[in-house]
């Protein structure tokens, strides 16, 4: 890896240059801050969302995409796409890795929430882990959504701000429904 980018560095994007570590300064402020005033602040400084809106904000207002060269997100389709049937066809083709998909997700649900019970004090049942994964994906499919698991890093950031009943998950899917429906077209801008 490091061959390969020290072979290509004199064709390295100067501005995306520059995006990127102006994001990373900027994320790693916003961490150091929230380490340091953790007692001091009733929430952690959203420094992920700023950087979007920053990003976002700043490649729409200088036209980073066209001037620069920087890849943007793009479009983004709006509106959620018609149910249709899986493509029974493709699954010779996936099974094996539909498989270690369903085990390596399971897995990690699993053992997440058995983190999350042992630290807060209840019990989890596997197995209701397993149907409720199970119907999530079954569902899902019919969507063409990607295969659902848990998200170790949403999980320990929504536990660290207090989350601790369902209501957490649903604002956030929620929040992404309004993207997705409603607001997507305003980050096409972001950069990559």
């Amino acid at each position: 890896s490091i061959a390969a980018v020290l072979s290509k560095i004199t064709t390295t994007n100067i501005a995306a240059l520059i995006v990127g570590l102006t994001c990373i300064v900027l994320l790693l402020i916003g961490k150091e801050i929230n380490l340091r005033f953790k007692k001091k602040l009733p929430v952690p400084i959203p420094m992920e969302i700023i950087v979007v809106i920053i990003g976002t904000g700043v490649s729409a207002g200088m036209n980073l995409s066209e001037s620069y060269r920087v890849d943007v997100v793009g479009n983004i389709p709006q509106g959620l796409r018609a149910p249709a049937v899986p493509e029974i066809q493709l699954i010779p083709a996936i099974f094996v890795d539909a498989i270690a998909i369903a085990i390596v997700g399971f897995s990690m649900a699993v053992s997440m929430a058995k983190i999350f019970a042992l630290k807060h004090g209840y019990t989890i049942d596997g197995n209701q882990e397993l149907i409720a994964l199970g119907i999530c994906n079954s569902v899902g499919s019919f969507f063409q959504s990607f295969s659902v698991t848990c998200s170790m890093s949403r999980s320990l950031v929504q536990e660290s701000t207090g989350g601790k009943t369902q209501i957490a998950g649903a604002l956030s899917s929620v929040m992404v429904l309004l993207v997705i429906v409603a607001i997507g077209y305003l980050f096409e801008p972001l950069p990559q």
